[in-house]
C-alpha cells in the first residue's frame, strides 16, 4: 500500500489507498539524474509557514455561532452552580441537624433543631 498525496495545497493530507491514478505516490528513495548522482533534497518549509497554511484550510465558526453556544454554557453553567449549591446547602443543613439532635451535638429538643433547621435552609434568622 503506498502512501499518495491527495491535496497539492495541503500538506499534511494524504490518501492511504492507492487507487487514485492521477495522484503522484511518493517514495522514500532520492531521485536519481541521468548521471546516476541523486538529487539534493528538497527543501522543507519551516514550522511557522507549515502552520499558516494550515490555518488558512481551517473553517472557523461565525459570530453568531460562538456567540450562542457562549450564551448556552454561560446558562448551562449558571444551572448547574444552582443546582450543587442547593444540594450543598441542603446536605450541610441535614448534618447541622442530625449533629443538633444526637446525644454528643447541643442536645436541643427537635422542635427546636427543627426551627434551626428551616432557618439555616431559608437564610432567616
Amino acid at each position: 500500500m503506498a502512501i499518495t498525496r491527495v491535496k497539492t495545497d495541503s500538506l499534511v493530507a494524504v490518501d492511504l489507498a492507492s487507487t487514485s491514478k492521477d495522484v503522484e505516490k511518493t517514495s522514500t528513495e532520492p531521485k536519481k539524474k541521468d548521471s546516476g548522482k541523486p538529487l539534493e533534497k528538497e527543501k522543507k518549509p519551516g514550522f511557522i509557514a507549515t502552520t499558516i497554511e494550515e490555518l488558512k484550510l481551517v473553517q472557523w465558526p461565525t459570530w453568531r455561532y460562538v456567540y450562542r453556544w457562549s450564551a448556552v454554557i454561560l446558562l448551562f453553567t449558571l444551572v448547574v452552580a444552582i443546582l450543587l449549591g442547593s444540594f450543598d446547602g441542603l446536605v450541610t443543613n441535614g448534618i447541622r441537624f442530625v449533629d443538633c439532635t444526637s446525644s454528643v451535638g447541643k442536645k436541643q429538643d427537635l422542635p427546636e433543631c427543627g426551627k434551626e433547621f428551616w432557618q439555616n435552609l431559608t437564610g432567616t434568622k
